[in-house]
């Protein structure tokens, strides 16, 4: 089974799991700036055994800077924990099955531009 992540936008947030290429459980969450509350419960209701997992693919970009960050934090660490690969797509793109992947690579995310942080006021 394949766990596809996607949280490249602010108001969005993708969950699938699949066999033998075709989706066979998903959540899907369009609720803004929720990711790092809803992403792990929302694997844990497609998910029931994290051991039957083969692979992780998530969109690494570009998008929204916090939420790919937790996105793709959380399938390196999944993967990483798992000790399976973890893929990245570009937003849009579709998963290729037989890629073959063995061996786990972090996956870092791409932001498509600067990141927006603020510096503090002294």
């Amino acid at each position: 089974m394949i766990l596809y992540l996607n949280t490249s936008e602010t108001n969005l947030i993708e969950v699938k799991l699949f066999e033998a290429d075709k989706v066979i459980k998903q959540e899907i969450s369009h609720e803004n700036l929720k990711q790092s509350e809803l992403l792990l419960r929302m694997i844990n209701k497609v998910v029931r055994d994290l051991k039957k997992l083969e692979a992780i693919y998530v969109v690494s970009g570009p998008g929204a800077f916090s939420a790919l960050r937790i996105g793709v934090a959380t399938a390196n660490a999944l993967a990483w924990s798992l000790h399976i690969p973890v893929n990245e797509l570009k937003a849009g793109e579709s998963i290729e099955f037989n890629k073959g992947f063995k061996e786990f690579k972090s996956v870092v995310p791409k932001y498509g531009k600067e990141p927006n942080i603020t510096k503090g006021i002294k």
